[in-house]
């Protein structure tokens, strides 16, 4: 039997923290890969609302999991890293669903590109039990390096397969939780390539209701936080790439696409990944929900105005506004990149 033939092992970590309305669905659609060979590690970050009850009857070798009190998302991923010797891992929110191939697909790559570090996937949003939105745009390693030198993550964090040893020596910055993967990705995409598959394996739940909740303001300061410090890992000065620091009441104006994470962009992404596979009519559905959030935002009518325009006119929109990018000096890993 050759290496090729011989199933590396995948470790799937499920950060949890009161999510039981949805967490056994979560663990199911791990549990129900067509992938078998997994370390399925579910670490409850102090849940209050029972949440490990929901999966007590499950019975399968593949599943363990350890409790921790409540010291955040970052430090219950540091745990679980240090429990497995896997080849690979990958992330599933506890209140998210990886789809049936998701982790196949994303093996097979890595195992095709053993310089990679990490393989994405496009992902769709679940808004009360009604998937929205597919993305399944692929990125080239050329690619995802131009989206970490414009300080942009190549695609959504959770939706990463990552290979664990080129990255066991990163781990998740505990002072930062709610953006730990922006600053986790960025600092993984200095030093390695990455890659995006073009399809829609994960669904990313969004809770409307919610939304507000989130403490939008002080997302908004670690999210400025992450920028400065790969700022300064790269020689620049913070203050000419993002500006000066926001003073008092900057933040008190947030406006809808702060308060939730700008999901209007991924409704727009999705409208111009469908269009480019001829997939008008569920583009112009699509253009639709993001509408529905907030009817009277003209951001929120973008999507819409994109699945209507033609490609043209809106190719010309789009390459008005270029993001300042921010780059540093090319690594061993990077030079050899294929």
């Amino acid at each position: 039997m050759s290496s090729r033939d011989v199933q590396p092992l995948v470790a799937v970590i499920l950060p949890l923290f009161n999510a039981r309305p949805y967490f056994r669905a979560a663990v199911e659609s791990v549990l129900n890969q067509t992938y078998r060979e997994l370390d399925v590690i579910v670490v409850d970050d102090g849940s209050t609302d029972g949440s490990l009850e929901v999966i007590s009857d499950i019975r399968d070798s593949r599943l363990r999991t350890v409790r921790q009190p409540n010291s955040g998302k970052p430090v219950a991923m540091n745990l679980a890293l240090s429990m497995t010797d896997a080849e690979f891992y990958a992330i599933n929110d506890a209140d998210d669903l990886s789809h049936p191939e998701r982790i196949q697909r994303q093996v097979d790559c890595l195992r095709r590109n053993s310089d990679v570090a990490a393989v994405f996937s496009g992902h769709d949003i679940i808004v009360s039990n009604q998937r929205h939105a597919p993305q399944f745009r692929p990125r080239t390693r050329e690619e995802c390096r131009e989206e970490i030198e414009c300080l942009r993550m190549p695609a959504h964090d959770p939706t990463a397969l990552w290979r664990l040893s080129m990255v066991r020596h990163f781990s998740y910055e505990p002072s930062l939780p709610g953006v730990e993967g922006y600053d986790y990705i960025l600092r993984v995409g200095e030093q390695f390539p990455m890659l995006v598959l073009g399809e829609c394996l994960y669904s990313y739940r969004v809770h409307p209701d919610s939304i507000t909740k989130r403490a939008p303001v002080e997302r908004e300061r670690r999210v400025r936080e992450v920028l400065r410090r790969a700022c300064e890992r790269r020689g620049a000065n913070p203050e000419e790439v993002l500006g000066p620091a926001p003073g008092p009441g900057t933040y008190s104006r947030l406006r809808n696409r702060d308060l939730d994470n700008n999901l209007a962009a991924h409704f727009i992404e999705s409208v111009l990944d469908l269009r480019s596979h001829g997939r008008v009519m569920e583009a112009i559905r699509t253009g639709i929900a993001c509408g529905k959030f907030h009817p009277t935002d003209p951001h929120y009518l973008k999507a819409l105005a994109y699945a209507l325009l033609p490609s043209g006119f809106i190719a010309k929109v789009r390459s008005r506004k270029k993001p300042k990018s921010v780059s540093w000096p090319t690594t061993p890993a990077m030079a050899h990149a294929g």
